[in-house]
């Protein structure tokens, strides 16, 4: 098992590197996990000599295949883990997301599995897409059941949020669950993710084809 240190790197990176379709420079990767350049450089150049990571310049990296099938991993328990937090315990977004990166480290793959098929338990049974009559259409505004496409967000403020979460324009999405307090559930690339109103109406979603 990897030092937790190495896995928040590698997490972190697959952020950066918008699920690694490019390098991640120095400054990005200090500045992601609010430490010095020095020590960054350092913890980089032993994940290079472990073969989790490569170099593609001087001062920038891309995962190799054996770090992004770590990255994509510990990324996955970080979802699951903050998904059942807020939705299941009802504990607030930023700390939910804060719980989950110490609880990400420790618990297993087959108790992530379990955790996830628990919440697929209270799947509701599919729903038609809304149609929204000459405005943009966003998430709110799906049923329960529906898969959509991301077409785009609104506010720069949360592209950061929603870059962490892996919703991008492109993204295939399905509704999970909308809770009462209007908050909505979604899959994303395998993982069920509780997304907060305000932020799931700045996502504008489009309907797939069949």
């Amino acid at each position: 098992m990897l030092p937790s240190t190495f896995e928040d790197y590698l997490e972190a990176i697959l952020t950066l590197t918008e699920n690694g379709g490019r390098a991640a420079t120095l400054d990005e990767i200090a500045a992601a996990l609010n430490t010095g350049k020095e020590t960054a450089g350092t913890t980089v150049a032993s994940l290079v000599e472990e073969g989790y990571l490569e170099r593609a310049d001087a001062d920038a990296v891309r995962l190799t295949g054996k770090g992004s099938s770590v990255a994509a991993k510990v990324t996955r328990k970080h979802r699951v883990l903050q998904c059942f937090l807020t939705e299941m315990l009802g504990v607030d977004e930023d700390a939910a997301s804060k719980e989950a990166c110490t609880l990400e480290h420790g618990i297993s793959d087959d108790t992530i599995e379990r955790l996830s098929s628990y919440m697929d338990g209270a799947q509701s049974p599919p729903g038609r897409f809304g149609r929204c009559r000459g405005q943009d259409c966003t998430l709110l505004d799906c049923k329960e059941g529906d898969t959509v496409r991301v077409a785009m967000t609104r506010g720069q403020r949360r592209h950061r949020r929603l870059l962490d979460l892996g919703i991008f324009p492109g993204e295939i999405v399905q509704i999970r669950r909308k809770l009462p307090n209007e908050s909505v559930v979604v899959r994303v690339k395998g993982c069920d993710i509780a997304i907060s109103p305000e932020i799931a109406r700045s996502i504008v979603v489009e309907s797939c084809p069949p």
